[in-house]
């Protein structure tokens, strides 16, 4: 905040205590802070958030580039938990990041305002019964929520919602040489990704929410900012720094009537405070704490409460269930520093880009770190060429994105920079190609840990469970291997050697974990791929994997372009065309990870016994208790998940004001 601007006005556990408003939301991330938004657009009610962290919003945390580090010192907001270890790949647990404060996961996401294919959304009507949320019923809701100054012209975009988004104010050079190299394999290439009449498979620019002066613009900053939390205050409260313990029903169990919380920071035993709702709460607390809160509650799988001692308000078998998300694999070659965000490693670098930033709110510090995205269907790729298909061979178009069978199972993001959230040895900067499954088949769950509600519930993470994964992580990993060839042969101006990718000697893989050294590269991701103990997740040590023998390759930085092209030609065996399925699974084994867009653990369904919530997000059984976040998701979008929760917190807050009003008519 400026010196002169009110302080954010964040009320504690004890200036909340025994009151009651007429709508509690429970929490303050990204969809909490929509509906806060929305719901107190009418000062005739009040409304309540409650938030397990803080605002915790400085200049450093808004910086684009920065703020998707999350070893950056000054996030202040960042988070993350361990999964339960998974066996095929090697009892790793993989690590969840994420952010406890105002604005959750859009303080530090890669800011990438995608939406999905139309088909995808037509899918969750057709084939789940949703009939109220296919593209037609979701679209309206995409543009009322943003604001794409990027593209004024396009009919099909939003121009007076919250949310700005633009294109990229800087382009790093080998991007073209990438758009080539996609071009070259059949992906069309599209400038919006958002446009329903885009193909469904091609090579995408993508919008990035970044305001005018270059500022990330999270749900916090768009939707409850200290402007909007200071002008409602009188009828708009955010309690910042409790924990949900337990939502209160009535007697007969089909109405909330209250939340009990508990200050996080509170030592030994916490008192807990009670706050009232007078006509509805909405659980925003994100995939994994959503279903947590439910079962403490008493609300859920009867068979994981009762080992807890706690009494079933409701039995609801799916909380917790049908845990979904993307898993990246990433594939990376080395480039010229200038080309890639490693250039910033150079301290007069560095100082120049902060310049541009601070005066001009450019550069590179004002851009994420994923300025293209590669979406293809793997059923529509030719195996022999590694190629894409327009047409099916049955005459089909497989380019049809209102069609659910053309939705893209593959995203492969274009980071220019170190993926692997490990130091790469010698400084080398580099491209990274990041394969992900973005409709993986693999489903997890959450269970319960303990009734302690600041305590992590146990995450049964779904990675690479169900054979139909693998085989797509294997084409997609080896198709994205022939994107760096064609890079290559593209008139790239520099070599461009394949230098982290299946095939290289996995002795020399293993070793960049074991040294423990974090990349501490002012681009990002997010994940160790052997992780610290966590302090709730027994983490045992790796199951000892043989090591395949493959041949020796060269991996030192060149010094020179003949040496790089020296080291080239030592890395024969990183070859789209050679590699083995078995080459490409010991190498998955070790760098995949989560992309973080974890959903679908209270998820939307006309059945009450397959799901969680109804079509107006009200979870089964009861009057007054929705559910707004990625966990109501039917089916995981093939999109980075703030979109589409943002659509889904728009929705919500229409249902609930539609309901009120109905109600005051009769």
């Amino acid at each position: 905040m400026w010196p002169l601007t009110p302080a954010y006005p964040e009320l504690c556990a004890d200036d909340v205590d025994g009151k009651t408003y007429d709508y509690i939301i429970v929490g303050g991330g990204t969809a909490g802070c929509v509906l806060a938004s929305r719901l107190s657009e009418d000062p005739s009610v009040s409304v309540l958030v409650l938030e397990k962290g803080r605002v915790k919003d400085n200049f450093l945390s808004r910086i684009p580039l920065l703020s998707q580090n999350f070893f950056f010192p000054f996030l202040q907001v960042v988070s993350s938990r361990f999964s339960e270890p998974i066996s095929y790949i090697q009892n790793r647990a993989v690590r969840l990041w994420t952010a406890e404060g105002v604005g959750g996961a859009t303080r530090i996401n890669g800011m990438l305002l995608t939406r999905g294919i139309p088909g995808g959304y037509n899918q969750w009507a057709q084939d789940f019964g949703l009939t109220d949320w296919g593209w037609n019923e979701v679209e309206p809701y995409f543009r009322k929520s943003e604001n794409a100054v990027g593209r004024l012209s396009a009919a099909h975009r939003g121009h007076a919602g919250p949310i700005e988004n633009r294109l990229p104010a800087a382009v790093l050079g080998c991007v073209p040489y990438v758009v080539r190299a996609a071009r070259a394999v059949g992906f069309p290439v599209h400038d919006d990704l958002n446009d329903p009449g885009a193909s469904a498979q091609g090579i995408f620019r993508l919008d990035q929410t970044v305001d005018a002066g270059g500022r990330r613009l999270s749900a916090y900053r768009a939707w409850l900012n200290g402007r909007i939390a200071n002008e409602r205050k009188a009828h708009l409260a955010v309690c910042t720094g409790v924990v949900a313990s337990r939502l209160v029903a009535n007697g007969d169990g089909t109405r909330i009537t209250g939340v009990r919380i508990r200050p996080v920071d509170a030592k030994g035993a916490a008192r807990e405070y009670l706050v009232k709702a007078l006509r509805e709460v909405i659980v925003c607390s994100g995939t994994i704490c959503t279903p947590q809160l439910l079962m403490l509650s008493g609300i859920g799988p009867r068979e994981r409460l009762e080992p807890f001692g706690i009494p079933v308000v409701k039995a609801i078998p799916a909380v917790g269930a049908n845990l979904s998300d993307h898993t990246s694999t990433a594939i990376m070659m080395e480039l010229p520093a200038k080309h890639t965000f490693h250039c910033l490693d150079n301290p007069l670098v560095f100082l120049w880009q902060l310049f541009l930033y601070l005066f001009l709110g450019t550069g590179l510090l004002a851009i994420a770190c994923t300025p293209h995205s590669i979406f293809f269907r793997t059923g529509a790729v030719d195996e022999k060429t590694m190629t894409i298909k327009a047409r099916e061979d049955d005459g089909s178009d497989a380019m049809d994105a209102s069609q659910p069978r053309n939705i893209p199972d593959i995203e492969i993001m274009i980071n220019p920079v170190n993926c692997l959230m490990e130091a790469v040895p010698n400084g080398k900067s580099l491209l990274t190609w990041y394969s992900t499954l973005v409709q993986p088949h693999s489903r997890g769950h959450i269970e319960l840990a303990s009734t302690d509600p600041t305590a992590n519930p146990r995450v049964i993470y779904p990675m690479l469970s169900d054979p139909r994964d693998i085989a797509s992580m294997r084409l997609s990993t080896r198709f994205s291997m022939r994107l760096a060839e064609e890079f290559a042969k593209s008139g790239y101006p520099h070599p461009a050697p394949l230098t982290v990718a299946p095939g290289m000697d996995l002795d020399d893989l293993d070793s960049l974990y074991r040294t423990k050294k974090p990349n501490n590269s002012w681009g990002l991701w997010k994940q160790y791929s052997v992780p610290e103990k966590s302090p709730t997740v027994n983490v045992p040590a790796p199951v000892p994997v043989r090591v395949l023998p493959l041949e020796k390759t060269t991996t030192s930085a060149p010094k020179s372009d003949s040496q790089a092209k020296t080291v080239q030609s030592q890395t024969y065996k990183m070859n789209w065309q050679t590699v083995t399925d078995k080459e490409i699974d010991e190498y998955a084994k070790r760098v995949c990870v989560s992309s973080l867009h974890i959903s679908c653990s209270c998820r939307m369904s006309v059945d009450p016994g397959a799901g969680v919530v109804d079509q107006k997000l009200r979870v089964h059984g009861f009057e007054n208790l929705r559910i707004a976040d990625a966990s109501v998701f039917p089916r995981i979008p093939s999109a980075h998940t703030m979109a589409p929760t943002v659509m889904v917190a728009e929705r919500c807050a229409d249902f609930i004001k539609g309901a009120w009003a109905e109600r005051k008519e009769k």
